[in-house]
C-alpha cells in the first residue's frame, strides 16, 4: 500500500517536470504577464529535488514522528488501551452514532481552528475506537483526516484557512461567515450521509477471513490429534472421552481468535493493566491539546487580541532586582498565538515525559516506547514531507525573481475572463492547489490577479479559492495531510480516490453554486 503513495507522489512530481520544459516560467505585474523562457527541471534535479525536500521540510517529518512517539508512551501505559475498550464498549450497539460523532468533531475543530496537521495528533485516537467499532480503514480514515479536510473547506474562524484569506487579500475574518456557515452544514451532512451509505457492512472482510482461516486450522489440528482406530476398549473410551475435549478446545480457540481478530471486541486485560486508572492520562492529553491549539491560533492577526502579547511582556519583564528573571528561565519560548510546530513538538514531547512519570515509567521505558512509536510512524512522517517536492521547487523559484511556471498558468486562466469570473476563478485555484500544497502560497501566488477584483467579488473571490483549495487537498497526492493520512491508515490512493471522488465532485459543484449566488446578490 506505501509503495503506491510514493507512486502517487512520484507520478505528481514527474507532471511537473514535464510541465517545467513546455510551460515557460513568468512574473505578473501591472496588469501583465512578463515571461522568461523554459526553467526546466534536469536530470539531477530529479534526484537532488526529493533529498532537498526532506530537508527543508523536516518540520513535517518530526511532528508526525514524535506524534507516534507521544501515543508509543500512552500505549506502553497500559491506560490508552482501557480508554479505547472503554468507549468502544459504550457504543457497541450505537456504532454509526460515534461515526457520525467523530465527523461532526473533527470538522467543527477544523473549520474553527484551522490547525490542519496539528489535529493529526487526534487522529490514532479516534482510529483506535473506529477499528474496535469494526469499521474499514478507508471507513476510519474517511471520518478523521477526511473530516478534518472537509471542515476547511469550509472554515469560519480558522487562522491557517481564513486567516490567511484575510491577511493576504485585505479582508475581514468574518468575510462571508453566513455563506460559509451555511456551506459547513450542507457539506458536513452531505458528507454524514456519504460516509453512512458506504459503511453499511461492519465487519472487515479480512478479518473473517483471517477468522475463518484460524477456525479451519483449529479443527485440522484436533483430526490430527484424535486417534483413528481404537484397539482396546479402554482405549476406545479413551478416545471417546478425549474428543469432545479436543473440540472444546477447538471453539476456545476460535472464541480467542474471533475476540484477538475482530477488533470490535475489547481485549481482555491483565489484572495490572485493568487497575491503569486512565483520569491522568486523560487530563495530560487534553491539556496539551488545548494549550497547543491556543498557542498555535493566532489571536491578534484574526481579531486584534492582543491579550496573549501583553501577557508575555508582562511576564518576561518580572525582574528579581536587575536581573530579568522569566526571560533567562524561558528564553527560547514564543508568545502563544506565533507557535508553530517546533513549539508543538516541544508540548508533546513534554506531555509524553509528564505521562511517563505519572504511570511510574522508567527512564528505559520510556524512552524505548517513545522510539519505538516513532519509528512506526516513520514512514507516514517520511510520506508527509515529500508530499511537498512540487512548493519546494516553486518555494525555490520564488527566490530567483523570474517567477514560475504556475504564474503563467494563472495569467492565461484569468485572461479568458473580464474581471471576477466563478469558474476561472475555482480552475484556477483547482490546479493552483496540486502545485501550492499550502494554502498561504497559493493565496500569495494568486493575489496579483484577485486583488484587482471590486471588493464585493474579491469577497466571493476569497471564500472561493479557501474552499477550492480544500476539495484539491481532499483527492490531490499532494496534500500533505491526505498523504499522511493514507499512510497512516494503510490505505492506496487508488482505493481511495475511487471512495471519495463523487462527493469530492458534488461538494465542488456546491461551492461554485454558492459562489455564483453570492456574486448576483
Amino acid at each position: 500500500m506505501k509503495r503506491n503513495l510514493l507512486k502517487a507522489i512520484g507520478i505528481s512530481f514527474l507532471i511537473f517536470v514535464i510541465l517545467s520544459w513546455i510551460i515557460p516560467v513568468g512574473t505578473y505585474t501591472s496588469g501583465e504577464l512578463e515571461t522568461n523562457g523554459i526553467d526546466a527541471v534536469g536530470i539531477f534535479d530529479l534526484f537532488s529535488i526529493p533529498i532537498s525536500t526532506i530537508l527543508v521540510f523536516a518540520t513535517y517529518i518530526i511532528v508526525f514522528a514524535v506524534i507516534g512517539g507521544l501515543y508509543g508512551v500512552m500505549s506502553k501505559t497500559g491506560a490508552l488501551d482501557k480508554l479505547t475498550d472503554k468507549l468502544a464498549g459504550k457504543f457497541s450497539k450505537k456504532e454509526k452514532t460515534f461515526l457520525v460523532i467523530t465527523i461532526i468533531f473533527y470538522v467543527l475543530l477544523s473549520s474553527v481552528t484551522g490547525l490542519i496537521i496539528p489535529l493529526f495528533v487526534l487522529v490514532p485516537l479516534s482510529a483506535m475506537v473506529l477499528f474496535k467499532l469494526n469499521f474499514t480503514k478507508v471507513v476510519a480514515m474517511a471520518s478523521t483526516v477526511g473530516s478534518i479536510l472537509i471542515g476547511s473547506a469550509a472554515s469560519t474562524f480558522g487562522f491557517n484557512i481564513s486567516g490567511y484569506t484575510k491577511n493576504l487579500l485585505s479582508l475581514e475574518m468574518t468575510n462571508q461567515i453566513v455563506a460559509k456557515v451555511i456551506l459547513l452544514v450542507v457539506i458536513t451532512v452531505i458528507f454524514i450521509i456519504f460516509v453512512l451509505k458506504f459503511s453499511k457492512n461492519l465487519t472487515k472482510p479480512a478479518v473473517i477471513k483471517e477468522t475463518v482461516k484460524k477456525v479451519e486450522e483449529s479443527k485440522e489440528q484436533v483430526k490430527k490429534e484424535t486417534p483413528k482406530t481404537a484397539t482396546k476398549k479402554s482405549a476406545s473410551k479413551t478416545t471417546t472421552k478425549k474428543a469432545p475435549a479436543k473440540k472444546a478446545t477447538a471453539k476456545k480457540t476460535t472464541k480467542k481468535s474471533t475476540q484477538a481478530m475482530a477488533i470490535s471486541k475489547s481485549v481482555k486485560k491483565v489484572n495490572k493493566e485493568k487497575r491503569v486508572s486512565t483520569v491522568p492520562l486523560i487530563v495530560i492529553f487534553a491539556l496539551m491539546v488545548i494549550v497547543t491549539f491556543v498557542g498555535m491560533y493566532n489571536w491578534y492577526y484574526s481579531f486584534d487580541i492582543n491579550f496573549f502579547n501583553d501577557l508575555y511582556d508582562d511576564i518576561m519583564g518580572v525582574k528579581i532586582g536587575d536581573f530579568a528573571i522569566f526571560e533567562h528561565l524561558f528564553s527560547g519560548i514564543t508568545q502563544m498565538g506565533y507557535w508553530g510546530n517546533t513549539e508543538f513538538v516541544v508540548m508533546m514531547i513534554i506531555a509524553s515525559a509528564i505521562i511517563a512519570w505519572l504511570y511510574r515509567l522508567s527512564l528505559h521505558e520510556y524512552v524505548e516506547s517513545f522510539i519505538s512509536g516513532m519509528k512506526k510512524m516513520m514512514p507516514t512522517a517520511i510520506y508527509a514531507g515529500l508530499a511537498s517536492v512540487i512548493l519546494y521547487v516553486l518555494y525555490q523559484a520564488s527566490y530567483s525573481g523570474t517567477g514560475t511556471l504556475v504564474d503563467t498558468m494563472f495569467a492565461k486562466t484569468f485572461e479568458l475572463s473580464d474581471g471576477f469570473n466563478v469558474i476561472t476563478t475555482a480552475i484556477a485555484s483547482l490546479y493552483g492547489s496540486f502545485f501550492y500544497n499550502d494554502l498561504y502560497y497559493l493565496l500569495a501566488g494568486m493575489s496579483a490577479y484577485v486583488t484587482g477584483f471590486d471588493a464585493s467579488a474579491l469577497s466571493v473571490a476569497g471564500l472561493l479559492i479557501q474552499s477550492v483549495y480544500a476539495v484539491a487537498m481532499l483527492i490531490f497526492p499532494t496534500s500533505v495531510v491526505l498523504i499522511a493520512g493514507l499512510s497512516f491508515f494503510d490505505v492506496s490512493y487508488k482505493q481511495w480516490f475511487k471512495y471519495i471522488w463523487k462527493f469530492a465532485l458534488l461538494i465542488f459543484l456546491i461551492i461554485l453554486l454558492v459562489c455564483a449566488i453570492l456574486t448576483v446578490l
